[in-house]
């Protein structure tokens, strides 16, 4: 196995109290070396394979620890679970102070790959044609710097494309260069069969060394073949299912199972596999690792699930369930994907709670409140409110406000008579505050960076840490109205990370 087996010998040494003895066999495994210099248990493994490194990324790209807080009330239509950070005093000095949380290295250099005549090219928009076209034909790229070395020298032709980099580095607009100090490994991007030609060009740059042309590259056995598939069937890397094999071998440990499972579904739907069940039963567990994690965490439950079944039956059909979804994307079911399909029919019950949240309010009682709050609007916060709601009502531009007024003049007034207006109509109204005590004068307010995940070290090169599919994301796409209390304390970067 890949975890090592501990002695713990009952050597007779005990400590306990007549309720409990403890002995060797229940001391979990340590460092005494790093338990000694840093007083706490730091957990120390040998990373045996790339499987070990992917659980590694996904561990420290997961982000910070999660704390579910449960929100009751006086009605309920739906059970609202929060999930958010938990951080400790040590997690949150270490992030303050900007300290490395992990290293990563060798260096992995990126080697793109094209057809020919499709490499990128650069020019100026006021240039006229006969400049551009001769930039087409003057500017190489790194892939055709590699066989224009091996054209011209001899020393790197016993090596394969992506293993070029581990002796060579490459220089812009002159081309590779003999590595003379440091380490770097190439990775060649994925290539699906959907694309075609450059699919089968990846596969005979890992099966052909030192390619001086294109020429070159599409011989096989004395024979010069004209395009990447037929070299590729030469080589025989195309009669049976070897290369989808070859390709989820490759694919498997540093792909997330979600977009795994999108691609096995793609090549499904645009491409011949002879075996499509045999390739699910040799990579079901990469094409569900993150299954279990999805039903804890999501939402997504089983309807009428046998009592008998324990977790890696309900994972394996729950990944079934997801790549059936998947193959409805391309108007196919299981049976045309000649695929086993799930036992058992899953039902996705993800709610967005942010946005449960943020709709959380009474409409009539908003409404009341409104009015009662318009009526006793000054003058000047009546032309405020008045320009405000036209504005967005109209969808007018420009559609910011800055409102100043002296402490005591009723901002926060003017605030929440805006809330109500919108609530009261089923919209979306959001209060931040540049800091957490402003923040407790508002309704459900919270932070600027909370609740738009500014960067705490803001600069003309950050940006806000919100994935276009997540929660957060979609609640914003679906508000009206933010109210920004005490903006003036911001960075002005804040405002277009």
């Amino acid at each position: 196995g890949s975890y090592p087996e501990y002695a713990r010998p009952d050597n007779g040494v005990r400590w306990g109290s007549e309720r409990f003895m403890f002995d060797n066999r229940w001391v979990v495994p340590y460092n005494p070396c790093f338990t000694k210099k840093y007083g706490a248990h730091i957990n120390v493994e040998i990373a045996g394979g790339v499987r070990a490194i992917k659980y590694l990324a996904k561990y420290l790209y997961k982000g910070s620890d999660r704390a579910t807080l449960a929100v009751p009330g006086e009605y309920n239509e739906i059970e609202a679970t929060l999930q958010g950070r938990y951080i400790g005093p040590s997690q949150a000095i270490w992030r303050l102070m900007g300290y490395a949380t992990h290293e990563e290295k060798p260096a992995v250099m990126l080697l793109p790959f094209h057809l020919k005549g499709e490499h990128r090219v650069t020019f100026r928009v006021n240039q006229d044609q006969e400049d551009v076209a001769s930039g087409i034909e003057n500017q190489s790229s790194v892939f055709l710097d590699w066989m224009k070395y091996n054209a011209a020298h001899a020393d790197g032709r016993d090596l394969f494309y992506s293993d070029f980099p581990m002796h060579y580095t490459h220089v812009k607009n002159r081309g590779w260069r003999l590595r003379k100090k440091g380490h770097t490994i190439g990775r060649m991007p994925v290539a699906i069969p959907r694309q075609g030609e450059r699919f089968y060009l990846r596969s005979l740059l890992t099966v052909k060394r030192g390619a001086s042309s294109y020429e070159d590259l599409y011989i096989v056995d004395g024979v010069t073949y004209t395009t990447p598939s037929a070299a590729c069937r030469a080589w025989g890397l195309t009669y049976d299912d070897s290369e989808w094999i070859t390709l989820y071998n490759e694919v498997k440990d540093t792909t997330p199972d979600a977009s795994l499972r999108y691609q096995f579904a793609v090549n499904l739907a645009d491409s011949e596999i002879l075996d499509p069940q045999r390739i699910w039963d040799l990579f079901q567990d990469n094409f569900t690792d993150d299954c279990l994690y999805r039903i804890r965490t999501m939402g997504d439950t089983l309807l009428l699930s046998p009592d008998d079944w324990c977790d890696e039956e309900h994972r394996i059909d729950y990944g079934l369930w997801l790549l059936g979804e998947n193959l409805r994307d391309f108007g196919m079911d299981f049976a045309g994907a000649r695929i086993r399909g799930s036992r058992h029919r899953w039902v996705d019950q993800r709610v967005n709670v942010l946005i449960s949240e943020a709709l959380d309010f009474d409409q009539e009682v908003e409404a009341e409140s409104n009015r009662q709050s318009v009526s006793q609007l000054s003058m000047g916060q009546h032309a405020a409110y008045d320009i405000i709601v036209d504005t967005i009502d109209n969808n007018r531009r420009p559609n910011s406000f800055f409102l100043h007024g002296p402490t005591g003049t009723g901002k926060t007034f003017l605030y929440k008579s805006l809330c109500h207006l919108f609530n009261s109509r089923g919209q979306i109204v959001l209060f931040v505050a540049s800091s957490g005590i402003a923040s407790l004068l508002l309704p459900n307010d919270s932070t600027a960076h909370s609740r738009f995940k500014i960067p705490i070290e803001c600069t003309e090169q950050s940006f806000c840490n919100v994935r276009a599919q997540s929660d957060l994301a979609d609640l914003l796409r679906q508000t009206d109205l933010i109210i920004w209390d005490e903006v003036t304390m911001q960075n002005k970067h804040n405002f277009t990370a």
